[in-house]
């Protein structure tokens, strides 16, 4: 069983049961490989996401204020739609690309001799993990104060509304990991190629090796295109299902600071309003998880890339090693791998500053129309009054 496997197996087996993965991992063969087990989870995943949308548009939707302003309705229905769409969307995305993200993962989670004589992944393995265990630790203390929360919800509606929400948050954070697990693969392999090849740059038998290197090379950077494809529709729509949160969070911070109340008819004590806006404010790992292994991964392949200008034997200058330099160089110098959202925008750090600012913009529009809603109200108001003390009495 690869390390990785071993150390993350509860992301990867949990992720197989909901068939947000749509193949098992086999350790009888140590490979990934498709059974009736994952036709099973298949319609597991069916089941669930149905359930989701029922639980939305057939309970959820009889409890909706209809007097509300129409942009404030629209705005609760496009959240309704995105968190109803997101874990179905997952299963027949996944379902469409079942063959390729078996290959992929094979590939990537397959141990590699050549690759693994290297000592250099410790670090990139240790940062990894810091963030793994980091989102484990969160989604215990969010099940046990959601658990906490629950015990003071007296209408079962509420209640089953909270664990809907949560669930899917803690299921999505499962998909993200192993977003975040797949990525991180390749940075590990890139990492331990640079360190083989600066190792056996100046060997004598370096013309075989360095066949070897771009094989492997070529091998894992093409993995990046097969994640783009199997999990970047998924991942969009939980990318877009945590701006929205991200930006509630935003807009009650704005509203506590500028009322200096906390409590008000959606938070009726303050205990509840910080359970609230810890878990909204927990959407963030999303980015946290997936923008970060991008980054790093995209970071690392370039290095290896350019680590072979560094060739400086010069008994082998105008070979057919040095050769095979320049064109591996001018390959990877002109065709850049990145990590992509469906095409719409890179995976790298400038995502952070894309949410930042789609968040700032959601919230100045939520604000206007808050006090456009407001100041109509209050205008209703006074025109009633104005028309009772102005209409005669009966005579």
């Amino acid at each position: 069983m690869s390390v990785c496997i071993r150390q993350n197996r509860f992301t990867f087996y949990f992720n197989t049961t909901i068939y947000f993965l749509p193949v098992g991992y086999d350790q009888t063969v140590n490979r990934f490989v498709m059974n009736r087990l994952n036709s099973v989870a298949f319609f597991i995943g069916i089941l669930m996401s149905m359930g989701y949308i029922y639980h939305d548009f057939f309970m959820h939707i009889i409890y909706i204020d209809y007097n509300y302003a129409p942009f404030t309705l629209a705005v609760f229905l496009l959240e309704l739609v995105v968190f109803a769409v997101v874990p179905i969307s997952t299963i027949f995305n996944n379902f469409n690309h079942r063959d390729e993200m078996l290959a992929m993962l094979n590939v990537l989670y397959a141990d590699d001799d050549v690759a693994e004589s290297s000592s250099a992944t410790a670090k990139f393995q240790f940062l990894s993990m810091i963030y793994h265990r980091y989102v484990k630790l969160v989604n215990a203390v969010i099940i046990l104060l959601i658990i906490y929360n629950f015990t003071d919800r007296k209408e079962l509606v509420d209640a089953l509304y909270e664990c809907s929400i949560v669930t899917r948050y803690l299921i999505a954070i499962q998909f993200v990991c192993l977003y975040h697990l797949s990525v991180s693969m390749i940075g590990t392999r890139m990492q331990q190629l640079k360190s083989l090849f600066l190792k056996y740059q100046n060997e004598h038998d370096f013309d075989h090796f360095l066949g070897i290197f771009m094989e492997r090379f070529e091998r894992y950077v093409t993995q990046i295109e097969h994640i783009n494809r199997c999990f970047s529709i998924p991942l969009l729509g939980m990318m877009l299902q945590a701006m929205i949160e991200l930006s509630y969070f935003a807009y009650e911070s704005y509203r506590v600071i500028s009322t200096l109340q906390v409590i008000d008819a959606n938070y009726p004590t303050v205990h509840h309003w910080i359970l609230i806006q810890f878990f909204l404010a927990m959407h963030g790992n999303v980015f946290l998880l997936a923008v970060s292994s991008c980054e790093e991964v995209k970071n690392k392949v370039e290095e290896t890339a350019l680590c072979t200008r560094h060739f400086d034997d010069y008994r082998l200058q105008n070979t057919r090693a040095a050769k095979q330099i320049q064109k591996f160089l001018l390959k990877n110098l002109h065709q850049k791998k990145k990590f992509s959202a469906c095409g719409f925008f890179d995976i790298d750090n400038t995502v952070i500053y894309m949410v930042f600012s789609s968040i700032v913009t959601y919230l100045v529009i939520l604000i206007q129309f808050k006090q456009l809603e407001t100041d109509l109200t209050q205008s209703e108001g006074v025109f009633n009054v104005t028309s009772n003390l102005t209409t005669p009495g009966p005579s």
